[in-house]
């Protein structure tokens, strides 16, 4: 699920029972799911819309998100994986970039991300076997390891 603006059509996505109820039950049960940005707020518990309101979405991050005055967390980074996970083990290292202007009442802790500029750190995204969720984007070229390991996770997937 990739990144975009889940926040301009907050009211649409909150309508669409079917899917977001598909999709918190297929995440349950172990599809493998990479969420980055706009693709993480709508996996929360709710989203506020761009005018403020709450908006349901699909429930699988225990959060919610959380609109701000001002950009969070711009530029780029370095992710290290706190533990294993779906995408890479404890230890490796993946370059990102952030621009957002939500932010998460929980952006997870399973990677430590390093700002390339400052040194600045902080825990982000939700993983687990068959999960990696949060606000960095990434680019799969830029470790191919990690998108084989998605396609051997996905390979496995026994099906909803």
């Amino acid at each position: 699920m990739g990144g975009g603006y889940p926040e301009l059509y907050g009211e649409d996505l909150e309508k669409n029972h079917s899917i977001r109820e598909n999709l918190y039950t297929s995440i349950q049960k172990g599809m493998p799911c990479i969420a980055e940005c706009g693709g993480f707020l709508y996996l929360h518990r709710t989203l506020e819309d761009s005018y403020g309101t709450p908006r349901r979405m699909v429930g699988t991050i225990l959060a919610d998100g959380i609109r701000t005055e001002k950009l969070q967390r711009f530029g780029y980074a370095t992710l290290t994986a706190q533990r294993d996970n779906l995408l890479c083990r404890a230890g490796e290292k993946l370059p990102v970039h952030e621009f957002h202007y939500w932010t998460s009442t929980d952006n997870g802790d399973g990677c430590l991300a390093e700002k390339a500029s400052t040194g600045k750190t902080w825990p982000c995204i939700h993983v687990s076997e068959s999960l990696f969720a949060g606000f960095p984007h990434f680019h799969f070229a830029s470790n191919p390891r990690w998108a084989q390991h998605f396609l051997e996770k996905c390979a496995q997937f026994e099906g909803v």
